[in-house]
C-alpha cells in the first residue's frame, strides 16, 4: 500500500474507546475497548462513568493499536477524531486527545462527523493474507461506488435515512423523530426482562418466535415525509406485555413463558423493521438511487440485512454493510475511513491555533458545516 496515506483514527463519542490505523479504506487495525459491564447497573450509559473510562481507557488503546500494526506515532500521516454527534462529556476527551497528539507530532487534524462514519462503514475493508478472505472482500467491494446512493444509520441512538450524492455530500432525507430503533427495541427488551443491552438477545429469542403473532403498529403511515417513529410501539409493548403478564398470573405462571417472550422478540423486531421498510419505499418510489448502504449498531442484526438487501434486489440496486459487527458498533475505523477520504480532498485543518479552535458539536447533524 505504498503511497497511501496512514490515518490514526479515534472514536469517543458515547461509551466505548476505539483507535485505529486505517490506509484508505484498509483497515490496519481497530482496537474497541468497551464499557457495556460499566453501564449494565444503569440500564444505560451514564456520561459521567463514560467519561472517566475514556480517559483510562484512550492511551493504552492507542499503544495497543501502534503495538499490532508494528507502526509508530512517526509512520502517522494525519489525525482523526469524532467530534460529534455524541455525549458532550464523552467527546471532549477524544478531540482533546487527538488535538493535542495532532499539535505534537505537527500532522494534519480532520473533525469527522460520527454519522458519516456510519454512513461509510460498509467501505471498509480487512486487511488479511489469506487467499480464501481476499476473494471474499474482493467479492464485496469490487463493484465501484455509483451514486447517489441511500444511507441508513439505523443505532440506538439514530435512525436516519440519507441521500449520499458522493462522498462528503449528504443530503438527510428522513430521520426519528423520537426514540431511535436500536433504543426502542433495548427499551422492550428491558420490559421483558433481558437486561442490558437488549438488542442483540432479541434478535437470538426471535429466531424462535412468530413475528405475525402480535401486531405492532405501523406508524406514521399518513405522513408524506420520509421521518420516524418508535415511541408508539414502545407504549404499544408495555400494555401488551403488562396484559400478558396478568393473562399468565391468571392461569397460575410466574410469570411469561419461553415461547411467549420468542413470539414477544419477534414480533417487536418485525415491526420495528417493518417501519423502517415501509418508508424505504417511499423513498425508492420517489428518489434517483442506485445503491443502499446499511450502517449503525442494529446493521448488525441479520434479519434487518436480508430484509434490505431483498428491497435493494428487487428494485436492481447494489447493497452494502459492514463486513464485520465490530464495525456496526461505535469504532475508530469507520472514522478513519471518512478521515482517508476527506483527506484526499484536502478537507483538513492544520496549525495548532486552527486545531486549537476546534470544539466538540455533541448534536452535528450529517450534512451540517462544521462550527
Amino acid at each position: 500500500m505504498s503511497g497511501v496515506k496512514t490515518i490514526l483514527a479515534f472514536d469517543t463519542s458515547c461509551d466505548d474507546t476505539s483507535v485505529s490505523l486505517v490506509q484508505g479504506e484498509t483497515i490496519l487495525v481497530n482496537v474497541i475497548a468497551s464499557q457495556v459491564e460499566l453501564h449494565k447497573q444503569f440500564g444505560g450509559v451514564f456520561p459521567t462513568v463514560a467519561k472517566q473510562a475514556h480517559i483510562e481507557n484512550i492511551e493504552p488503546s492507542l499503544l495497543l493499536a501502534l503495538k499490532r500494526t508494528g507502526l509508530t506515532l512517526e509512520d502517522v500521516d494525519a489525525v482523526a477524531v469524532t467530534v460529534g454527534p455524541g455525549l458532550a462529556p464523552s467527546l471532549e476527551i477524544g478531540l482533546t486527545f487527538a488535538k493535542n497528539l495532532a499539535k505534537k507530532l505537527k500532522k494534519p487534524f480532520i473533525a469527522i462527523n460520527h454519522i458519516e462514519g456510519h454512513l461509510l462503514s460498509p467501505l471498509a475493508k480487512r486487511q488479511t493474507r489469506k487467499i480464501i478472505e481476499v476473494k471474499a472482500a474482493k467479492k464485496t467491494h469490487e463493484k465501484k461506488v455509483k451514486f447517489p446512493v441511500l444511507g441508513l444509520v439505523i443505532s440506538g441512538g439514530h435512525s436516519d435515512f440519507v441521500l449520499i450524492k458522493n462522498f462528503g455530500e449528504y443530503v438527510r432525507l428522513g430521520f426519528t423523530i423520537d426514540d431511535a430503533a436500536g433504543e426502542c427495541l433495548d427499551k422492550i427488551g428491558r420490559m421483558i426482562g433481558l437486561g442490558y443491552p437488549a438488542g442483540a438477545v432479541i434478535e437470538e429469542f426471535a429466531k424462535l418466535g412468530d413475528a405475525k403473532k402480535y401486531e405492532f403498529p405501523l406508524p406514521m403511515t399518513d405522513s408524506r415525509d420520509y421521518n420516524l417513529s418508535f415511541s408508539g410501539m414502545k407504549t404499544f409493548a408495555r400494555n401488551l406485555i403488562s396484559k400478558l403478564e396478568q393473562e399468565a398470573t391468571g392461569r397460575g405462571e410466574n410469570g411469561l413463558n419461553k415461547q411467549t417472550i420468542y413470539d414477544l422478540c419477534a414480533s417487536a423486531q418485525y415491526g420495528v423493521f417493518r417501519h423502517i421498510i415501509h418508508k424505504l419505499d417511499k423513498i425508492l418510489a420517489k428518489e434517483n438511487i442506485k445503491e443502499i448502504w446499511l450502517g449503525g449498531g442494529v446493521a448488525a442484526n441479520q434479519t434487518l440485512r436480508k430484509l434490505l438487501r431483498f428491497k435493494a434486489n428487487q428494485h436492481g440496486l447494489v447493497f452494502r454493510a459492514p463486513y464485520s459487527k465490530k464495525l456496526c458498533a461505535d469504532n475508530a475505523a469507520m472514522i478513519g475511513v471518512v478521515a482517508a477520504k476527506k483527506l484526499e480532498r484536502g478537507d483538513v485543518i492544520t496549525g495548532p491555533r486552527a486545531i486549537a479552535k476546534i470544539d466538540r458539536q455533541p448534536r452535528w447533524h450529517i450534512g451540517e458545516e462544521l462550527r
